[in-house]
């Protein structure tokens, strides 16, 4: 097991523990090994939407590298608001594989991973 993988896990925890925007929080996979981890959280927002949170990280060169992700947000009635992923189905977005699903029904590509703490950022902006 990975010290540093599981504070960064215990860290993004105790991020939605401390958000206004999220009611609660159910931790869905939580793995850490010695060279990488999984976690994957299903959280209920105060508009009752939902966040749920998918991230692969990696142990490289002594930090914590975020791999795969994705973060789905969705309100009330299951709609999407914007879910932001690294699936490689959108080849010719520009900095593929980043990108993110609008609301709309677009994509658009991203320059790079959006951090998870900035995503709980966003959603406390929107809705707190």
């Amino acid at each position: 097991m990975n010290p540093s993988i599981e504070q960064y896990f215990d860290a993004v925890e105790a991020r939605l523990i401390q958000s206004p925007a999220v009611v609660s929080y159910h931790v869905v996979r939580r793995e850490v090994a010695q060279s990488d981890g999984k976690l994957r959280v299903q959280t209920a927002l105060i508009d009752g939407g939902a966040l749920e949170l998918f991230e692969y990280v990696v142990w490289a060169e002594g930090h914590v590298r975020l791999v795969r992700y994705s973060f789905h947000w969705q309100d009330a009635d299951c709609n999407l608001r914007q879910r932001w992923d690294n699936t490689p189905h959108h080849p010719h977005l520009p900095y593929s594989p980043h990108h993110v699903h609008t609301r709309d029904g677009g994509v658009d590509g991203i320059a790079e991973a959006p951090d998870v703490f900035a995503v709980i950022g966003r959603i406390e902006d929107v809705l707190w």
